[in-house]
Order: structure tokens, then C-alpha cells, then sequence
């Protein structure tokens, strides 16, 4: 019997392995306060990087930590963390 090896097909890269961004979003509060709200966002590219954010800006936990300041992910902008 003879056994043969075979190739697995390339995956996507596991999630560690991918480039960390910081994206930063700038928010205004109920009372007009302004401030930003950064993601730390694993991702292929950078507007990967800003698509992921912009889903995690939405979600509860971060409207929950900027005290339901608005935020405005069109302003966003992505820094490549080395």
C-alpha cells in the first residue's frame, strides 16, 4: 500500500496573524462634548479595518462605554500599530 500526501488548500489566515489597526472614530455628546473612541481591529487592509470598526461602533457595548454619545464612523481614520 502506498500512501500519498496531499496539499491542503490555503486558508485564511488565522485572526493573530493578521495586521492590528487603530481606528479612531470622533463623537459628540448629548451635551455637545466632543471626544473619539479607538478600535484596536484585526484585519487584511485598512478599509477592512475601518468596515470592522464601524460594525463595533454600533454594537452595545461601545454605544454603552461612550454613554450614547454619537459617533461618526465617516470621519474615522486607521493607523498600521507596529
Amino acid at each position: 500500500m502506498t500512501l500519498t500526501a496531499t496539499a491542503a488548500a490555503p486558508g485564511p489566515l488565522p485572526s493573530a496573524d493578521l495586521p492590528l489597526w487603530l481606528v479612531t472614530m470622533p463623537t459628540t455628546g448629548p451635551a455637545g462634548a466632543r471626544g473619539e473612541q479607538t478600535f484596536a481591529v484585526r484585519a487584511t487592509s485598512h478599509s477592512a479595518a475601518l468596515a470592522q470598526a464601524a460594525t463595533t461602533a454600533f454594537a452595545h457595548p461601545a454605544f454603552r462605554h461612550r454613554r450614547g454619545a454619537h459617533i461618526d464612523t465617516a470621519a474615522a481614520h486607521a493607523t498600521l500599530h507596529r
